[in-house]
């Protein structure tokens, strides 16, 4: 039985281009295609340091470490926000005199923050971007409020280079890097054992390209900079069947939503598909996420924990997000799969239930 789950391999393409970057960000003044989102996110800040002096950045205390990394490598004085459990952010309104830049983003392809917030920080004079990294396919438009936005794409189909950077207004001033060549080696070899996996079931491919994938992933942590992307994952990007993707995503949630059973101690982040959210994934909060987890596991159905606590974060601090992190879990409900695959999942659910 293949997994439901993992990572994504190499995918099919379409003969025409689905102008992604338009549909995303149409009035976008200059958009860079770099080697992953955290070198969008970087070349962002790079972008912004060049008239920013105050460098004060106000970040979601619920994030991936490789976020908050973009700012601490940059030198930034960080302020974080608590995110409750329903992914709304927390903002506060004393800090808005006291910061320079501020982070926004959305979680599992649901936006949540408050637009009156960031209007008034941009009003402040706060440099605002936003990481669709988690809507990244939820196709309402990005906040108008921004200066920045930055996604990576790696999180939602296969390509060795994901990251898209955009500035609204006038042209990037910093010159990118050449992508690493090694790197993108070893992705591509993790991409290709992955679609090998998928095709015909072979575990000993279904480690290999693990394998690489970790590899590649703890290399990245070490060499992230300003890196340009490859010119094939741009085409990937380019000619991905966009709207499939988005259809089957909200068909596979939508069938999760009706058919689940409920469980007060597994309670769905979002109970309800918005009109113009795309599932990255189906999120849970778990009252103990472990046995779960481990059941899903067994039964080949691979679930996500985003994220670790930062170590840049003192977590005690913000409670919700203290909580969201200790709790939350979700699994794969993405284009890849049938509603058949989705009636397996709630058929584990259903057993996992039965056995408690």
């Amino acid at each position: 039985m293949k997994e439901i789950g993992g990572f994504f391999p190499y995918e099919k393409a379409m003969p025409t281009e689905n102008h992604y970057a338009q549909r995303v960000c149409p009035d976008a003044g200059d958009v860079r295609h770099l080697m992953s989102g955290r070198c969008a996110i970087y070349l962002c800040l790079k972008d912004s340091m060049l008239t920013d002096t105050r460098r004060v950045a106000y970040l979601p205390a619920y994030t991936c470490e490789t976020v908050s990394g973009c700012f601490v490598k940059a030198g930034y004085q960080i302020y974080y926000y608590d995110v409750d459990e329903h992914m709304v952010p927390l903002f506060d309104e004393n800090l808005i005199s006291k910061i320079s830049f501020l982070l926004i983003c959305g979680y599992y392809g649901f936006t949540t923050f408050d637009t009156g917030f960031v209007k008034r920080c941009r009003k402040n004079g706060v440099t605002v971007m936003q990481d669709t990294t988690h809507t990244a396919f939820s196709m309402e438009a990005t906040c108008p409020d921004t200066d920045y936005v930055a996604v990576s794409l790696r999180k939602w189909m296969g390509v060795t280079s994901g990251g898209l950077a955009f500035k609204r207004s006038g042209t990037f001033h910093v010159t990118l890097l050449p992508p690493d060549e090694k790197h993108l080696a070893i992705r591509d070899h993790a991409l290709q054992a992955r679609r090998g996996y998928e095709a015909g079931g072979d575990t000993a491919l279904q480690k290999e390209g693990y394998d690489a994938f970790w590899e590649a992933e703890w290399m990245l942590r070490e060499i992230f900079d300003i890196q340009e992307g490859d010119a094939q994952s741009l085409n990937a990007i380019r000619h991905y069947p966009l709207d499939e993707a988005i259809q089957k995503r909200r068909e596979n949630y939508a069938y999760l939503l009706e058919h689940l059973p409920e469980n007060p101690a597994i309670r769905p982040v979002f109970p309800v598909l918005s009109g113009d959210a795309c599932p990255m994934f189906f999120p849970f909060l778990c009252d103990d996420r472990q046995p779960l987890m481990d059941f899903l596991t067994a039964n080949d159905i691979a679930p996500k924990v985003y994220w670790p606590v930062p170590p840049f974060i003192e977590i005690a601090d913000f409670p919700h997000a203290q909580y969201v992190y200790a709790h939350i879990m979700s699994i794969s409900c993405d284009q890849r799969y049938t509603l058949e695959d989705m009636q397996r999942v709630v058929d584990t659910f259903a057993a996992f239930g039965s056995h408690m």
